[in-house]
C-alpha cells in the first residue's frame, strides 16, 4: 500500500478511485484544498479529499503504516483504514507538526504505533489506529521528538519563539511527564 499527497493536476487521474472526504465542503460544488491518493500495488484504490474545514498548516504528512494510512494536515490528524473505507479524525490544538514512527526514530519499542506531534502536544495511537493519550500543553509553536528509549520519549517543544525549545521526556505508555 502507497499514500501520497496529490498534486491538483493529478486529482483528476484518481476519479475512479473510491472517494472518502475529510472536512466539511463548504459548499456543493467546493473543491478541496487537499487531497490523498492511496494505491494498493498500482491500483488507485482510494482518494481522500481535505476541505478548507480542517484548517491550515504549513505541514502536511502521509504515511501507510502497517494496514493503516496516517494524514497530519492543517488542525487534523486522521487515521484511515482501507480495509473497511472508514476515516477517523481527531483535532489538534493548533497546526498538524509531524508524525513519527519506529523507523524514523529507530526505535523498536514504539513498535507500531504512531506519534503525532501538533503546535503545542504529542498524541500516541497504537497499531489498530487508536488514540492512547495526549499530553497537551508541551509548548506553543512546536513540539518535537527526539528519541524513544528505556520506555520513555524524549523531545523538545518551543515555549518562545523564535528558539525559546525545552526539553520534555514522558512516559510511552501513558504520556504522563517523567521526573528529571
Amino acid at each position: 500500500m502507497l499514500a501520497t499527497f496529490i498534486s491538483a493536476e493529478a486529482v483528476n487521474d484518481w476519479h475512479d478511485a473510491a472517494r472518502v472526504v475529510l472536512g466539511t465542503p463548504t459548499n456543493p460544488t467546493a473543491a478541496p484544498v487537499a487531497a490523498v491518493g492511496i494505491r494498493s500495488g498500482t491500483q488507485a484504490r482510494w482518494r481522500v479529499d481535505l476541505f478548507a474545514s480542517v484548517g491550515y498548516s504549513c505541514f502536511q504528512d502521509v504515511r501507510g503504516i502497517g494496514e493503516l494510512v496516517y494524514i497530519g494536515y492543517g488542525e487534523q490528524v486522521a487515521v484511515f483504514s482501507p480495509r473497511n473505507g472508514e476515516l477517523v479524525s481527531h483535532s489538534l490544538d493548533g497546526y498538524f507538526g509531524q508524525l513519527f514512527t519506529a523507523i524514523d526514530l529507530e526505535s523498536p519499542e514504539l513498535g507500531s504505533s504512531v506519534l503525532v506531534a501538533s503546535a503545542s502536544e504529542l498524541l500516541r495511537f497504537d497499531g489498530t489506529g487508536r488514540l492512547l493519550w495526549r499530553m497537551s500543553e508541551l509548548g506553543i509553536d512546536g513540539v518535537v521528538v527526539h528519541r524513544v528509549q528505556d520506555g520513555r520519549i524524549f523531545g523538545d517543544a518551543e515555549w518562545d519563539p523564535p528558539g525559546g525549545w525545552k526539553p520534555f521526556r514522558l512516559h510511552l505508555d501513558s504520556g504522563e511527564a517523567c521526573p528529571d
